[in-house]
């Protein structure tokens, strides 16, 4: 999957999640403070993004996450190994 398609179902993700619009998001935006993200929202987030992708992030992957793009290079690596996705 492509970047910009990663980016894009993150988006609707997030927009699912908080019941808001985003007209876009960047590289550089803030999970927690840029798009209104608490940690409830967090986990659920990574819950659909697990079960949308066919894959497993353990929450030690997540420290240090704090923005879309380190969301999505993490997702990135994700989806390369094969072995670590979900069997459906």
């Amino acid at each position: 999957m492509e970047r910009t398609e990663l980016s894009q179902m993150l988006l609707e993700l997030v927009e699912e999640e908080t019941g808001e619009t985003f007209t876009e998001i960047s590289d550089d935006s803030d999970l927690r403070s840029g798009l209104r993200l608490d940690s409830l929202d967090m986990v659920s987030l990574i819950l659909k993004t697990e079960v949308r992708l066919g894959i497993k992030i353990a929450s030690s992957e997540l420290n240090g996450v704090a923005t879309v793009g380190q969301m999505l290079d993490l997702l990135q690596r994700k989806l390369a190994e094969p072995a670590e996705r979900l069997a459906a």
